[in-house]
């Protein structure tokens, strides 16, 4: 402790969430001109760790990235304040793990629970993939790009799932790694623009689509056995005729009209199955009750909506937009145009937005400056950047589920890096 108790000094009390980390709260004398790594080494001390574990330490909840000194004279503070500082062990750098090939652009990334990723592409196509890097599934029907892609159930062995595509339908299928095969089990049929986005609810019954034609409609998940009976008479006789007269056909049990441009982006609460969010660009982020269809709350920016997502932990909403700029939201607040937090560090759009699944802080977003940024929303600046692949090449997608963040861009390639678990980082 010596080699570094020497300078002004500033009594600190640190404080943590981390059970297996906690320390006494008593207020210490601490060199002012410490930062990290000096006050990790204090922390490890007094833990008696020799592998000297790394932290991050917070004050009035933002990432202190300067020296105490430099802190307090920020803050027009004096080394008489007591500083209490809470400290969280830091996140390690995400590591890439494997390439995936693809025959035209990854518009589209989801990965699930059993181990699996699944993959839309430019090609029309949606690909099943294992940890192998090894392509288990290519499934045809579409005749257009695909824009999105959702699994509905999955066991590793058996599942079912939904695409949408630029070519205005929604597919549900049915696949068996057992014996190779798939099926369609159904088509949805209502939207007059190409499916843009899909976001599967809570409980799992219902889903909703996002589309260029700027409306939301609302399906179930329930396979039907005959043909909905449905009129669309905006459909050319071209089209008609690139559908398989064999396939079941679904339509929408509602429709979501209040958009004024194309819907873009789609998402459920996950902690309230009849709450759904979305984005457009009309500028606009809004908040519907789909049991009653009605369009509940409207938040305004100067800038298209582009991707979405739903944090449970926090119950924040973030957003990616047509500028280098994300945003946070609180969808429970009444006003309709004050954004909670800005999030800058991209050169580009911003096209997708992921939350850590087992943190109230952790987001990452893709951008067409071909970057994957690492955001702790409690710091000025992301954590780490990551890059796609090559220079100056568009993400258009990502994914980020339990320890594994995927990509997937103009460069063909769905990308997988290893991110750590932060489940044992402080949930305040």
């Amino acid at each position: 402790m010596d080699a570094i108790a020497d300078g002004p000094q500033v009594q600190v009390k640190f404080v943590t969430q981390q059970r297996q980390f906690a320390i006494p709260e008593t207020a210490i004398q601490t060199p002012a001109r410490l930062r990290r790594y000096g006050l990790s080494q204090i922390i490890n001390l007094v833990l008696q760790n020799e592998g000297g574990a790394p932290f991050d330490f917070l004050i009035d909840g933002e990432f202190l990235r300067s020296s105490l000194a430099e802190y307090l004279e920020e803050k027009n503070m004096s080394t008489e304040n007591v500083l209490t500082i809470e400290y969280v062990e830091s996140m390690l750098p995400p590591t890439p793990l494997s390439s995936y090939e693809h025959d035209d652009w990854v518009s589209a990334v989801q990965a699930h629970h059993p181990g699996g990723f699944l993959t839309g592409s430019y090609d029309n196509h949606v690909r099943l993939w294992n940890k192998q890097a090894e392509c288990t599934q290519i499934l045809t029907g579409h005749n257009g790009a695909v824009k999105a892609v959702q699994w509905l159930t999955s066991d590793g062995d058996n599942g079912t799932l939904l695409s949408g595509a630029l070519d205005r339908s929604i597919l549900a299928w049915e696949y068996s790694h057992a014996d190779n095969s798939h099926s369609i089990l159904y088509e949805c049929r209502g939207h007059t623009g190409g499916v843009e986005s899909i976001s599967l609810n809570a409980t799992g019954d219902k889903f909703a689509s996002g589309s260029a034609d700027a409306t939301i409609k609302i399906w179930t998940t329930v396979i039907p056995t005959v043909s909905d009976h449905i009129e669309d008479v905006t459909e050319t006789r071209k089209k008609r005729k690139t559908v398989k007269e064999d396939r079941i056909l679904k339509a929408p049990i509602s429709s979501l009209n209040a958009h004024t441009g194309p819907v873009s982006a789609v998402t459920f609460s996950s902690t309230s199955a009849d709450t759904l969010y979305s984005g457009g660009w009309d500028h606009s982020v809004r908040v519907w009750d789909i049991e009653n269809s009605v369009n509940i709350t409207t938040k305004n920016c100067e800038k298209v909506v582009h991707a979405l997502d739903y944090s449970q932990h926090s119950g924040l909403l973030a957003s990616g937009h047509a500028d280098p700029v994300v945003r946070l939201w609180d969808p429970r607040s009444e006003d309709s145009s004050v954004v909670k937090q800005t999030l800058s560090g991209h050169q580009n759009w911003v096209t997708s937005v992921s939350w850590s699944p087992s943190s109230s802080y952790m987001l990452a977003s893709g951008s067409y400056d071909g970057l994957i940024k690492v955001w702790d929303i409690r710091a000025k600046g992301a954590l780490y950047t990551l890059s796609h692949g090559k220079a100056s090449k568009k993400v258009f997608s990502i994914d980020w589920s339990n320890d594994i963040l995927l990509s997937g861009g103009e460069d063909n390639q769905m990308k997988i890096h290893k991110v750590q678990d932060m489940t044992e980082r402080a949930e305040a």
